[in-house]
């Protein structure tokens, strides 16, 4: 914790800040085998460093405010960016925060346990620029904000968010309802980014929905970071609640996530399905035994809709599934998890296309903040009948069956 002092101007009194400074920093290695390989290696590594700095005060009323900045060594050019600069009020009404930051269900959602390895189905595996595994990234994330899935994909952009104060709480600390809201103008647009049109004249590429013929089909591209789909009037609202029964604890959370597609005119205007997607998650827990899963259901969010352009389409709904347990007995955790996701695959073919990824692993925890971590995942793809091309480009001889090992050596301060 440092303190410093800052002024905004000479007609304004000096404030006295405490300056919190934490981050993580990560090693991983990796050995995959995917059925696809060719001319590829089997092991490779990868590391990620994040920095954030959280200046605060308290008011003589007890309201406390204060700013976040979180910048990281991450991706492949070796350019430090930063993923959230926002600024927050919180008191007895609650929490404000305002800027770039994270949908409220990001930090807020429960889904099949992950205490272990890198964290199963939702660790390292799909951490980087394309991930460990190839062509496994099309169904969706179990939660609204995660990394590689570009449908629900809304963590980067400049929004409000409002989170309650803990509601029928048993005087623990993160204990009883918390209730959250959040508005962004626009998805992707970050800083001082500003975006009021509402008809994408960008080129758009041949992805990430159904087999490319025109730019008819996507709805996603724009702009290689942040990733994600084309939207505006992006809205969440959730619940989330903790608590203990008979010693057991409970975790459990619901979310629903809305918003409006701009249109194309990039030579043909086309439109597509408004965001529209929820979901809950539920934990159990006793003398270190979590057991638990989630639903994620998004229809045909961010699907083309039919038209000259597109041909006739044939649009299975958007879900997934994850399910698990973990235990952890003094420095060690041990567990399983694994998801199951369904989406449309080739639009102008009928059937759907389902992904199952399943993993297992172990994390040893040697020291404050110093932790090892084993994980093994196995991942396979079944392609509808007729399969022509993936939302990726993969042709009918890619699939995204793969075994990977990782190992992974982490300080977090």
């Amino acid at each position: 914790m440092i303190s410093s002092y800052w002024c905004r101007s000479q007609a304004e009194p000096l404030a006295k800040f405490d300056v919190l400074l934490n981050g993580d920093a990560f090693f991983t290695a990796g050995m995959v085998h995917q059925n696809t390989d060719a001319g590829a290696r089997s092991v490779d590594f990868m590391n990620r460093f994040r920095l954030a700095v959280t200046p605060t005060v308290q008011a003589d009323d007890g309201v406390t405010y204060g700013a976040r900045l979180r910048v990281r060594a991450s991706i492949h050019t070796g350019i430090i960016d930063g993923d959230q600069a926002y600024v927050f009020t919180q008191g007895r009404f609650g929490t404000i925060e305002a800027g770039a930051q994270f949908n409220p269900s990001l930090p807020n959602h429960v889904i099949a346990p992950g205490n272990f390895g890198t964290g199963g189905i939702d660790g390292d595996w799909a951490i980087g620029d394309a991930g460990w595994i190839q062509n496994q990234l099309t169904f969706l994330e179990p939660y609204f904000g995660g990394g590689y899935t570009v449908t629900t994909f809304v963590k980067d952009a400049n929004r409000v968010n409002y989170l309650s104060p803990r509601l029928f709480s048993d005087g623990e600390a993160q204990h009883g309802l918390l209730a959250t809201l959040s508005y962004a103008p626009v998805n992707r647009a970050i800083f001082t980014e500003m975006n009021r049109s509402l008809i994408n004249t960008d080129s758009v590429g041949e992805r990430p929905f159904g087999y490319g013929r025109t730019t008819a089909f996507s709805n996603c591209l724009g702009g290689p970071d942040p990733i994600g789909c084309n939207y505006h009037d992006v809205y969440e609202g959730g619940l989330r609640y903790d608590g203990s029964v008979f010693g057991v604890t409970v975790a459990s959370n619901l979310t629903y996530l809305g918003g409006s597609t701009p249109g194309i005119n990039f030579g043909t205007p086309q439109s597509f399905y408004d965001l529209s997607a929820w979901q809950t998650g539920l934990q159990f827990g006793l003398d270190g035994l979590l057991v638990g899963g989630s639903y994620l259901y998004a229809g045909r969010s961010a699907y083309p809709r039919q038209s000259a352009a597109t041909g006739p389409l044939f649009q299975d709904d958007q879900f997934t599934w994850t399910a698990g347990m973990s235990y952890q007995t003094g420095p060690v955790s041990v567990g399983f998890n694994m998801q199951y996701g369904h989406d449309a695959g080739d639009l102008t073919v009928p059937g759907p296309r389902i992904a199952s990824l399943y993993a297992i692993g172990t994390t040893f925890r040697l020291a404050p903040g110093l932790s090892f971590a084993l994980e093994a995942l196995r991942s396979t793809t079944r392609n509808e009948p007729g399969f022509k091309s993936d939302p990726l480009g993969f042709g009918a001889g890619s699939s995204g069956n793969a075994n990977l090992f990782l190992w992974k050596s982490q300080v977090t301060f």
